[in-house]
């Protein structure tokens, strides 16, 4: 069975052949430069993934994500830890909800990205509690 060399991009018309490209899979600010296999035109357009081609891709933010997941957890527990907060008083104050330390803690959840940037200052300022308390 003859296996085919070309493709036809769907939408652009442009000649794809296989080739390998460095791709970068971002997630929540973390990022990763992955290899991957697809069908790709000679410059630098778009191309096209066909079976396990996107696997590498995959597995990547797979990681990511459990990288911010085991990131997250520190970090809630370091901000409640320098602010002197329960997870009760944390959630309801920085999030509004009443268990999301509770689960940031646990890996169940992650915060959104507000709460993560809000998260990120408290654990470098962590006397900026008085002042969100005073809110």
């Amino acid at each position: 069975m003859l296996k085919t060399k070309t493709l036809i991009h769907p939408e652009t018309g442009a000649l794809l052949k296989r080739a390998l490209r460095i791709e970068t899979v971002s997630y929540m600010g973390m990022s990763k430069e992955v290899s991957i296999e697809g069908w790709f035109p000679d410059d630098d357009g778009d191309g096209v993934l066909t079976g396990p081609d996107s696997e590498p891709l995959d597995a990547a933010l797979v990681e990511l994500k459990s990288a911010y997941a085991a990131e997250m957890k520190a970090l809630a527990k370091s901000v409640r830890a320098s602010t002197g907060l329960t997870q009760r008083d944390a959630s309801l104050l920085l999030t509004g909800s009443p268990n999301s330390f509770s689960k940031y803690e646990r890996g169940v959840a992650q915060p959104s990205w507000p709460t993560f940037v809000l998260l990120k200052l408290l654990a470098r300022q962590p006397q900026l509690i008085e002042a969100i308390k005073s809110v």
